[in-house]
């Protein structure tokens, strides 16, 4: 993602009066309307964490005397997460940008805003360069300042660093990303950013105060949420619950809706230890009747098969999610499953509605609470309920989910790494993986692993092309009727698997199945079925006959319940992963 999404209008604004941030119309401590911010869309905020100071403090080591954040930590400081190749976030205060970190090539880059140094002037060290007079017209008219234009600059300065350009009288016009001149020409700062001064009130404002800045924003949107779930009373409700933060205020939600209901937590075998615990601790706290669904080893046993997940090759979420879900959930009927999702994640989610079904299970309807909520509205929710929230966010992550997911930015893989020692295990098997191949090292210290089809930028940068995976081949003779070749397959589960179908529609024979052209496509998924199975488990979920079992991690037909009716033949990781 290289540009700003937008995902529906940004809720968040800021209170000059009381400088800090606000959600609703009005700030509930002194009425004023509060101002819109300049910030990149979809304006996903939150607050700092002890180790998101840790790693602003050592980024920011080279600019400032002491540390920041020591000296922010009476005020209101926002995290704004933003669209990139790699993480990044924006840095607000008093409702601006001061400051963007972005994660590139295994090491965090600064972007300085000209507000930085006005609030921090009496503690910057350096990365200053001064403008002849002659040059800061052209530079407030948007232009470069040029070498000539330079009266001096701070020795500790590399190539490509951001700075501050000052005028004579220390005044900050703008900031730039430095270059080294040659022979005295060209241009020495390419200007990012114009000062563009202006009157703030600096006040301080601590948790508790932003609550009740946003107080009754918090208390419209929860009986909001609470009506919403209570119209499922006297359905089969179930609550999922992942160990995320918005889980847990979907979660939450319902307990106060006072519908009956019953919790499940899946666990795909990929989560940290510190989640188990804390969904154990939630249960107990609550006293919630809740179901753990296991997906035991199912990712590492299924790896011989599709090779490492991608953003684009997301097998494992069918595999380790969408399977046991499904088997979970057969024989229960029609369920209404309260899902924490939200619009402001990923486009994809922000096209759902708060109501949907998913393709891959059957006959489950999911509905999201908190379907419309931004970010910075889920951590207000939790400090105004004093809930307790999974302590890997404290960390610096912005989601928990399976500890090696290809979403995941190579920033949070860093902190992974840092406070997850069993991630090893993972990095051992893509040594082993990519053994053999010259640009191993590279694949995998720059998290190309993550895609199965390599953005086209990223194999210009580093030089690699995509892997082809060993998949299944099959040889076709086609006339009025299809025909595939079947003799290097296994035949004793193609006759089984052909059960799917009608028996008076193809015929099988020693080397050869042959059915109508019409049925090509159902013909063809069989037979990946057949061969290339992992035991997913989510075409059993689609048979009201109880007819498919897993058995050696295969999915077997059982012919006696069988009534050949197709049904089970939806979407398939084995057939739409090939």
């Amino acid at each position: 993602m290289s540009g700003p999404i937008f995902m529906g209008k940004i809720n968040v604004k800021w209170c000059d009066e009381c400088d800090l941030p606000v959600i609703g119309e009005r700030c509930d401590i002194c009425n004023n309307v509060p101002r819109e911010m300049k910030i990149t869309p979809p304006g996903e905020m939150r607050f700092l964490f002890k180790e998101d100071f840790k790693r602003v403090d050592e980024i920011l080591s080279n600019y400032i005397k002491g540390q920041f954040s020591e000296i922010v930590k009476d005020y209101a400081v926002l995290l704004n997460k933003i669209p990139n190749e790699d993480r990044a976030e924006e840095i607000i205060m008093h409702g601006d940008v001061i400051f963007t970190i972005y994660y590139k090539n295994n090491s965090y880059h600064l972007s300085l805003r000209p507000i930085f140094y006005d609030l921090f002037k009496e503690y910057i060290k350096g990365k200053i360069v001064i403008a002849d007079d002659g040059a800061i017209e052209s530079i407030k008219e948007g232009k470069n300042l040029m070498w000539p234009g330079v009266l001096e600059y701070s020795k500790d300065i590399n190539e490509n660093d951001h700075v501050f350009v000052l005028d004579r009288n220390k005044n900050c016009i703008a900031t730039g990303i430095f270059k080294k001149p040659k022979d005295g020409k060209g241009v020495s700062v390419k200007i990012k950013y114009l000062n563009d001064k202006k009157e703030i009130k600096v006040k301080k404002a601590n948790i508790d105060k932003i609550i009740k800045a946003n107080i009754s924003y918090l208390n419209k949107i929860e009986a909001k949420a609470i009506r919403e779930i209570k119209k499922f009373e006297g359905k089969n409700v179930l609550v999922s619950f992942s160990g995320g933060k918005d889980s847990l205020v979907s979660l939450y939600l319902t307990i106060l809706s006072g519908i009956k209901f019953k919790v499940f937590f899946l666990n795909t075998g990929l989560e940290f230890p510190e989640t188990i615990n804390y969904v154990n601790k939630i249960k107990e706290k609550y006293g919630i009747d809740m179901d753990i669904i296991d997906a035991g080893d199912a990712f590492f046993k299924s790896l011989n098969h599709f090779g490492p997940p991608g953003r684009d090759y997301r097998w494992c979420c069918k595999v380790c999610k969408l399977g046991p879900t499904t088997r979970y959930l057969i024989n229960k009927g029609e369920v209404y499953v309260i899902i924490g999702q939200r619009k402001y994640e990923s486009f994809t989610r922000y096209k759902n509605s708060r109501q949907w079904e998913n393709e891959w299970v059957p006959n489950q309807k999911a509905f999201s609470p908190i379907q419309n909520w931004d970010s910075l509205s889920i951590w207000l929710y939790i400090f105004y309920r004093n809930l307790e929230y999974n302590p890997w966010y404290e960390k610096g992550l912005w989601r928990i989910g399976c500890y090696l997911c290809p979403s995941q930015d190579m920033g949070d893989i860093e902190i992974v790494k840092k406070f997850y020692k069993d991630y090893k295990r993972w990095e051992d098997y893509l040594y082993e993986y990519f053994k053999g191949y010259k640009d191993a090292e590279i694949r995998i210290k720059y998290g190309l692993w993550r895609w199965n089809n390599i953005p086209e930028h990223l194999k210009n940068e580093f030089g690699v092309e995509n892997i082809n995976r060993n998949t299944l081949k099959l040889e076709f003779e086609e006339d009025e009727k299809i025909r595939i070749k079947i003799d290097k397959f296994d035949k004793e589960r193609l006759k089984n698997m052909l059960n799917i179908l009608p028996r008076e529609v193809y015929n099988i024979k020693e080397n050869y199945v042959e059915a109508e052209k019409s049925l090509k496509d159902q013909l063809v998924q069989i037979i990946y079925q057949s061969e290339e199975c992992v035991g997913c488990g989510i075409c059993s979920g689609r048979c009201k006959y109880n007819a498919i079992e897993i058995r050696d991690n295969k999915a077997w037909i059982i012919e006696d319940l069988c009534m050949n009716c197709s049904a089970c033949l939806g979407p398939c990781p084995a057939y739409v992963f090939r």
